[in-house]
């Protein structure tokens, strides 16, 4: 646990740091480049985890799939809680359909979000096709360490968490390492690391998990970046 501990707290402390010096700082000018700062960092932690995992003869079908799904005895709670939250959400769907000013609302949230990011979005065939590997390697890494191994780890600690506190604490760690993209942001990335971890409590499966943050994050691969393309524009002339 002592390596698990260093090596978590050094991604959640890490992370938001590196994000400060380079995600806020840095010359943004080639995104290739910062694509691979990206895509070979998260390889090379999950390699060593996956080092260590080998070492101390753990089984990796342990890292994706639970038997019977962590906290099994809540399951019909989650399960309803799930439900109820599709409920909601149709009735949202619903009510955004025939309502113009949440459209509005919504549609300027959106743009606000995708602003916070728009530093890094693709615009050249090249940079797309990296960004696709940037989703594949955010699609795993994130839900290996961010899933599969904090689950893990907090499991195993000396006092038990209840499940809305896990999901709570978990989404907020997972939050915390996109700092770069602002507290709306983390608070967003929250959000859908409680999904996540949802998913991953009621099914056991943690290649749902990965598949979903995938799908997530390869929208931006084909996103309209005109802004980023005008700047850039003026940035030649």
């Amino acid at each position: 646990m002592t390596f698990l501990s260093v090596f978590l707290v050094s991604i959640v402390v890490g992370y938001p740091i590196w994000d400060y010096f380079y995600m806020k700082k840095g010359n943004f000018s080639n995104k290739s480049r910062m694509y691979l700062t990206v895509i070979i960092p998260q390889w090379v932690i999950v390699a060593i985890f996956f080092a260590y995992w080998f070492l101390t003869k753990r089984s990796f079908v342990d890292l994706f799939y639970v038997d019977n799904p962590i906290l099994s005895s809540h399951a019909d709670r989650l399960k309803a809680t799930g439900i109820g939250a599709i409920i909601a959400l149709v009735i949202y769907a619903l009510i955004f359909i025939f309502s113009k000013k949440i459209k509005q609302v919504f549609s300027k949230w959106m743009h606000s979000q995708i602003d916070t990011i728009r530093f890094m979005l693709p615009i050249t065939l090249k940079e797309r096709i990296l960004f696709v590997i940037v989703a594949i390697t955010a699609g795993f890494c994130e839900e290996v360490v961010f899933r599969s191994v904090m689950l893990y780890y907090f499991e195993h600690l000396p006092f038990e968490l209840s499940i809305i506190s896990l999901i709570i604490v978990l989404s907020l760690l997972f939050g915390i390492v996109h700092l770069y993209q602002g507290w709306k942001g983390v608070l967003g990335t929250a959000y859908v690391g409680g999904i996540l971890l949802y998913v991953f409590l009621v099914t056991g499966n943690l290649w749902l998990c990965i598949l979903l943050h995938f799908l997530i994050d390869v929208k931006f691969a084909f996103t309209s970046n005109q802004k980023s393309s005008i700047d850039s524009q003026e940035i030649a002339v």
